[in-house]
């Protein structure tokens, strides 16, 4: 199968310019992990769906800067909208998979998450048109403990994943992981596959992360605009992730915890505004597959990386 929506050029060529990316996890807000438990899969389907609305805002926002991004699109919305995806291809964007049932793989094992993953790939790449390669893990849950997906996503066909996080979080990150696009194996003798991490801020030692999500709604959006600033200096790329229901300030009110809640629903009416300011900044902004032999380069630069070491 290939890819209709090819490359003119490489994006990520050393010219001057930047090499970004904006993706998007395309999930419903009843997906998120602050609802697992609250809102068991047995109750999605009583709860209206706000993705169509909040995608037509955000592939009318793509239209207006004249860019192209990443759409990891969950299983799940894929199958109650199945037009939805034709329409991201359609537009001349990248079609990812966020897997099917947006279950940290923590709640996984290799099989149920190759069952998981290749149920997605198939129903993508069917409603799409669009070979799909690349793969994001539900609330970036690849981590040491998780390390084991690396491989299954090999023997899957993806050709990067876009999951670990070098940053520190009580529900996922690899702190000790590179800031900038790396070859990663679960184990040293494993094969490896091309990782492509959000962007962060170096802080001293520290990496911060102000990719997207939360941290850019709650936090000041200049700290955005100095780790993008940051990774132009350091030439290194930056890519950003976000959900469409975070643009949707009409978003149903769930029966979350008080942190929960304010994860989730602080932030939205200022969101579209926050994105529109980042999006119309200069740079080459790109889908992940377009860049992938820039990106395959600079990861074979550096050290592969072990979720896994020996100890």
């Amino acid at each position: 199968m290939t890819n209709r929506h090819t490359a003119a050029a490489d994006p990520a060529a050393p010219n001057g310019k930047p090499w970004r990316c904006v993706s998007i996890d395309v999930e419903e807000y009843f997906h998120i992990e602050a609802a697992h438990g609250t809102i068991p899969k047995a109750q999605w389907e009583c709860w209206p769906s706000r993705v169509e609305r909040n995608m037509d805002l955000l592939l009318s926002l793509f239209d207006r800067f004249n860019q192209r991004g990443t759409f990891f699109v969950l299983g799940h919305v894929a199958m109650r909208h199945p037009r939805l995806v034709r329409r991201i291809a359609d537009a001349g964007h990248e079609v990812a998979s966020h897997g099917t049932w947006h279950d940290r793989l923590h709640r996984l094992d290799p099989d149920t998450f190759q069952q998981d993953l290749l149920t997605s790939k198939h129903m993508l790449e069917d409603q799409s048109g669009q070979a799909v390669i690349g793969y994001r893990a539900p609330t970036f849950s690849i981590v040491p403990k998780t390390a084991w997906a690396i491989d299954v996503l090999i023997e899957c066909g993806f050709k990067y994943d876009a999951s670990i996080f070098p940053v520190r979080h009580h529900w996922y990150g690899v702190p000790k992981a590179p800031d900038r696009p790396f070859n990663v194996q679960a184990r040293p003798d494993g094969p490896t596959l091309l990782e492509v991490p959000p962007l962060t801020l170096a802080v001293g030692s520290r990496k911060l992360p102000v990719a997207g999500g939360g941290y850019f709604r709650l936090l000041p959006l200049w700290l955005m605009r100095r780790g993008l600033a940051q990774a132009q200096a350091q030439q290194r790329p930056a890519v950003l992730y976000f959900h469409p229901w975070e643009f949707d300030p009409d978003t149903p009110r769930m029966p979350l915890p008080l942190l929960g809640r304010i994860r989730t629903y602080k932030g939205l009416s200022g969101a579209t505004q926050r994105l529109e300011s980042i999006m119309e900044q200069p740079g080459q902004w790109s889908p992940i597959a377009h860049a992938l032999s820039s990106l395959e380069r600079i990861a074979a630069s550096g050290s592969t990386f072990c979720l896994q070491p020996h100890t």
